[in-house]
């Protein structure tokens, strides 16, 4: 019988339950590498048009495509690989995964059964390897078990916080028949976020009542849930500034007028002074993260009241002891206290942000030597910011280029920025940004790493082209480790060691792919270059020669 025959009598194999699983889960794109013990996967995907599957050049590479398709497209990924080095290849994606908590489903081969346990080639502990760095971890033991273990991934993946799981069986198991379980995800998990508290928020709203100076502090929880729009409605409803979490700058996008843009290490000034003042701090959709705040009171004062709202309980009081925390959906939180404002006619505006935010703008751009040879770091990021579209998706690496690029980045509208959160894994961008491409085609693209991350995942520029997959790559190019030499400068004397090395021009290198490539020199010639690499329509690589000296600010040893 073929497969839809022995659909149509009730069974299948197990690998055809697992992408029929995928289907009814939405999976439009699975990346991944072919290997022996998970082709009985790829060989159903063959056969299912209406998913994507995105042969990548490294595991790696698959893993921060997924994770790019899961930030940008609001949904589940998956990724696939072979057993034992397919897997171990994976880890760093999938941690960065664990770490930003993005919901992404990794599903692999192990050795046949009857070679388990007997040092066969490439075989491990798999599930054990993968259980630190996922929020569960098993191996599918019968065929029988298979799309249980499925609906189990994605249950798990999507309860806040959210984050990678991990699923492996062998091909022996996968090849098997079993039972159609045909299960849609609303009967075998939680689809909807439980609403706030309202008793709760009405204690949000007697401590923003007694208080002289709030702000409110915004973090992921805004673009997940497209609430973006109803935090807009209440800051202008109270007059109530609004910073942002530096992971997600665009949560609140800084154009607008109550805006004071991100906080933290790297950020904006506007944020970083008026926060310290703020008698009561209320942090919506957040994940209090280490670049915002350094672990520490000063940028938010200790003797300032915080409320922590999050849609993970676990979240609450990890970092700073709070005056009120609050779990539910974020929509909630902030439609309820809306609500409670609009009746009660709160305002409490006591910050100008347009003279805060002027101070910010002007402190950045007279750092900025426009005509500076070799080209300055800034330069760069603010170069990219004028280009770059309004509705452009930007996605950063870690390094000193990253911190960079962070200053000058204004956002403005919600999915525009993303970085490896809580990772920084340097080499991460440049598939992280293919994959949130693909996510959002609609959107242009722009990775901006140093030249240590391109060379991490070069090879995906052939997937870019392959796929067309249309990125615009700008490598900050100082023949060397930056955020290392900065490093080097502040606590070691400047005695710099193992952080210079040569590139190839990249820009030639992506025409060798055949992508579009520049290599710039001057500065003059930077708008343009990136300008011509959008209108390309191609995967492009801009290879920018940077200044080695023009180092981004360090944290200070405490």
């Amino acid at each position: 019988m073929d497969t839809k025959e022995r659909q149509s009598a009730g069974t299948t194999t197990g690998a055809r339950a697992l992408v029929d699983a995928l289907l009814r889960e939405g999976v439009d794109h699975v990346f991944g590498i072919p290997g022996t013990q998970n082709l009985a996967i790829l060989d159903e995907l063959r056969e299912t048009p209406q998913i994507r599957f995105i042969l990548t050049r490294h595991e790696q590479g698959a893993a921060f495509m997924a994770y790019g398709f899961a930030r940008a497209a609001l949904k589940p990924a998956v990724v696939t690989a072979t057993e034992g080095p397919g897997l171990t290849n994976l880890a760093t994606g999938i941690a960065a995964a664990f770490k930003g908590q993005v919901p992404l489903i990794s599903i692999c081969g192990i050795q046949e059964s009857s070679m388990q346990e007997r040092d066969a080639t490439q075989d491990i502990d798999q599930t054990t390897f993968m259980r630190p760095i996922t929020k569960w971890a098993h191996t599918i033991p019968t065929v029988d078990k298979v799309q249980e273990y499925v609906r189990k991934a994605f249950r798990v993946a999507l309860t806040e916080p959210q984050g990678p799981t991990h699923i492996d069986a062998s091909s022996d198991v996968l090849l098997e028949q079993t039972k159609v379980e045909a299960i849609e995800p609303a009967r075998y998990r939680n689809t909807v976020l439980p609403s706030c508290s309202s008793d709760q928020l009405d204690e949000v709203m007697a401590l923003l009542a007694r208080a002289e100076r709030p702000v409110f502090l915004v973090g992921r929880g805004l673009i997940s849930e497209s609430a973006t729009n109803a935090m807009a409605e209440l800051a202008e409803r109270t007059g109530i500034p609004v910073a942002a979490l530096q992971y997600s700058p665009d949560a609140f996008p800084t154009s607008h007028a109550l805006a004071l843009g991100p906080l933290g290490r790297n950020a904006f000034v506007s944020a970083n002074r008026t926060v310290p003042k703020a008698d009561l701090v209320i942090a919506i959709g957040a994940h209090i993260d280490v670049f915002s705040t350094t672990f520490k009171y000063g940028i938010i004062s200790e003797d300032a009241k915080l409320v922590h709202h999050t849609s993970a309980p676990g979240q609450i009081g990890i970092v700073f002891p709070v005056t009120l925390g609050v779990t539910g959906s974020t929509m909630s939180f902030i439609t309820g206290l809306t609500e409670r404002v609009a009746k009660a006619g709160l305002r409490k505006s006591w910050v100008d942000v347009a003279k805060a935010r002027a101070e910010c703008e002007a402190e950045q751009q007279a750092v900025l030597k426009p005509n500076a040879e070799p080209i300055q770091s800034q330069f760069v990021a603010h170069v990219i910011r004028k280009v770059l579209p309004k509705n452009g998706l930007l996605v950063v690496d870690a390094g000193n280029g990253g911190k960079h690029v962070r200053t000058y980045f204004k956002s403005f509208e919600p999915g525009t920025f993303m970085c490896i959160d809580d990772w920084a894994s340097v080499g991460g961008s440049f598939p992280i940004a293919l994959g949130a491409k693909l996510a959002r085609p609609d959107r242009p693209v722009l990775c901006a790493s140093g030249d240590m991350g391109a060379m991490c995942n070069i090879g995906e520029l052939e997937t870019a082209v392959r796929e067309n997959i249309p990125v615009v790559y700008v490598v900050f190019n100082d023949q060397g480790l930056g955020n290392e030499r900065a490093f080097q400068n502040e606590h070691y004397g400047g005695r710099f060691f193992a952080v210079d090395y040569q590139n190839p021009d990249f820009g030639a290198l992506a025409r060798v792919f055949g992508a579009y490539g520049e290599q710039v020199k001057h500065p003059a010639d930077l708008e343009g270059a990136i300008q011509r690499a959008f209108d390309s329509g191609k995967p492009a690589v801009i290879d920018v020669l940077i200044d080695q000296k023009t180092l981004a600010p360090v944290v200070y040893r405490a």
